[in-house]
């Protein structure tokens, strides 16, 4: 008489498809995992699983069957009151507690392939074969047998559900055996037409005592290879007792963001996507492990992030920084190339390590006004080190900043501020200071008063241009002499920027409160005129204030141009008039001639 499940069987296998597992092809890693687990249950000599898949069976069916531990009658009644019933649930109300546990959520994930379960059963130490066939209407019956088993173990059948036949014949059945199941210790085989072939044929290079050193180093790049489908730039071993976790991380040979990790259970395939195995700064490895004891969520395709995970996570990490500080001191020409691919990991890394701190300012090259060089290099010839905390602000002073020989960073990468002001606190001899544009005036050298009196009608026709805007102009005398104009505006004149057109199209209260932000900014830009520059002097000796202005407005355009700053409808008004104004000057003074 068929009876009914304790479950609403259709909404568990919605909540398996939808919710739960992330594709039906697990429904093969399940019964799997289930065999082998029967097999763990009994520990016999005799172990095997063999898959039989649905288009070699004679029945059209497809099979797995083991010679595990069987299922007795009091075991096939309590299977399925362990989903829902169990104080130790998912979010699901799944349980996967005991060897039960975790056979009845395995044996509901066939129900994402198949309409009908048949499972042939005898128990070790029993003479009994049951039978029992489970529906997705929610019914199922229990028998005894017509056929009966040799020796304990089970038999799943699966008859392919409509349209689903691809997921359980020999093709895919053979790829997903082999993708899940090659580094079991048992004895797993797929029955083709022809033959039965061993499918885990696998070892684990750190689990095989007859590969040593370079051997051993071998076979890891090779598992790399084939598992993560690239050859390492270098390799580093992994060993958490605690866990009973074992593996390499794996540096690739180009640069990646947050790494995912390949994890085995048991040596069980859960998942080539894990992101919680090691620690985020460790971004520039990628790992193959395999666990004992880490626990796996209910779908059993990722780990649990929990307190264990946690731990294992932090003595991982130490080991990946242990590992790094020895290859800076044995290998240094290794650690830099590491470093030339994976910078941006090593960079986060230096922000909450000292010792890694340590490393980077050793052998991390940065961009500066002085040259490319490590910090502790730059430090050696410079007591203070001036940075940039974003690339168009270096641009703008690098040249001259340069020219100076005023060391200047561009610290406009990922961490680099961070390292930098770490720096400073850890290092009481290091000094850093963030360079804003208009810091650079008090680094150029004032013109002589013979120069100063030279250019002030120079100096009086820059003001008057820009006497509508709030950019100041300045007299300074710096090298390089082929430089005629500065154009230094910090973060703060772009924000006024921004401001200044929306006051010009607000009124009333909006006007009030734009007017008293603006009064919060006290800095304005700098046009700097280089009193050295051999062409500007010969202006400056000019008495023509036309084309003294007009020289000066194409300097102001050029300056804008190629500092790339933010344009104000006066800006833009001016590299629009500039050229044409030149060329138009220019064609006067030749029919002049």
């Amino acid at each position: 008489m068929a009876q009914n499940f304790h479950v609403d069987l259709g909404g568990i296998v919605d909540l398996l498809g939808r919710h739960l597992y992330s594709t039906p092809r697990v429904y093969l890693r399940e019964l799997v995992q289930n065999a082998v687990d029967a097999l763990t249950a009994r520990s016999t000599d005799e172990m095997a699983v063999t898959v039989t898949p649905c288009d070699v069976a004679a029945d059209g069916r497809l099979q797995v069957s083991d010679t595990g531990i069987g299922l007795t009658r009091d075991d096939i009644d309590r299977v399925l009151s362990t989903i829902g019933g169990s104080s130790k649930r998912d979010e699901l109300g799944f349980s996967r507690e005991g060897f039960l546990g975790r056979f009845g959520i395995g044996l509901l994930s066939c129900f994402l392939v198949t309409d009908e379960v048949e499972i042939i059963t005898r128990a070790d130490g029993s003479e009994q074969t049951l039978r029992w066939l489970g529906r997705a209407d929610g019914t199922f019956d229990v028998t005894d047998a017509d056929e009966r088993r040799e020796q304990p173990g089970t038999d799943v059948r699966l008859a392919p559900r409509p349209g689903q036949a691809e997921l359980l014949s020999a093709d895919l059945v053979g790829h997903l055996l082999r993708h899940y199941a090659a580094h079991l210790p048992h004895r797993i085989r797929l029955r083709t037409a022809d033959d039965l072939i061993d499918v885990a044929d696998r070892r684990f290079c750190w689990d095989d005592p007859a590969t040593t050193g370079a051997d051993r180093r071998a076979a890891a790049i090779e598992l790399c290879r084939e598992e993560l489908g690239f050859t390492p730039i270098d390799l580093i071993p992994l060993s958490d007792p605690g866990t009973g976790t074992r593996g390499y991380a794996f540096v690739p040979p180009t640069p990646s963001g947050r790494s995912t990790h390949r994890v085995y259970a048991h040596n069980m395939l859960v998942t080539e996507n894990e992101p919680n195995l090691l620690p985020e700064w460790a971004f520039f490895v990628r790992a193959v492990v395999n666990t004992d004891h880490l626990k796996l969520t209910a779908s059993r395709e990722s780990l649990q992030d929990d307190d264990d995970l946690a731990e294992a996570r932090d003595r991982l990490g130490d080991q990946l920084r242990s590992w790094l500080l020895r290859t800076a001191q044995t290998h240094p020409g290794r650690m830099q190339e590491l470093l030339a691919v994976h910078h941006l990991g090593m960079r986060a890394m230096a922000v909450q390590d000292e010792a890694m701190l340590d490393l980077v300012a050793r052998f991390l090259p940065f961009e500066s006004t002085v040259g490319t060089a490590s910090l502790d290099d730059l430090l050696a010839d410079h007591p203070t080190l001036h940075y940039c905390d974003n690339d168009g602000d270096y641009r703008q002073v690098s040249q001259i900043a340069g020219a100076q020989r005023l060391a200047v960073i561009n610290a406009g990468h990922a961490y680099d501020v961070e390292i930098l002001q770490r720096l400073q606190s850890a290092r009481a001899e290091s000094r850093t200071a963030r360079l804003d544009p208009q810091d650079l005036i008090g680094y150029l050298a004032e013109p002589a008063p013979a120069d100063r009196e030279l250019f002030g009608t120079v100096l009086d026709q820059a003001g008057a241009m820009l006497a509508r805007t709030d950019v100041r102009t300045e007299l300074r005398s710096f090298r390089p002499e082929t430089v005629a104009v500065l154009l230094l505006a910090s973060r703060k004149d772009a924000v006024r920027a921004v401001e200044d057109d929306l006051a010009e199209q607000a009124d009333g209260a909006w006007a009030a409160v734009l007017s008293g932000l603006q009064r919060d900014l006290p800095n304005h830009p700098r046009f700097v005129i280089n009193t050295d520059h051999p062409d500007l002097r010969r202006l400056a000796g000019s008495s023509d204030t036309e084309l003294i202005t007009l020289a000066l407005r194409a300097l102001y355009a050029h300056a804008l141009a190629s500092g790339r700053h933010r344009l104000t409808p006066f800006d833009a008004t001016v590299l629009q008039q500039a050229l044409p104004d030149l060329l138009r000057t220019t064609l006067d003074l030749q029919e002049l001639r």
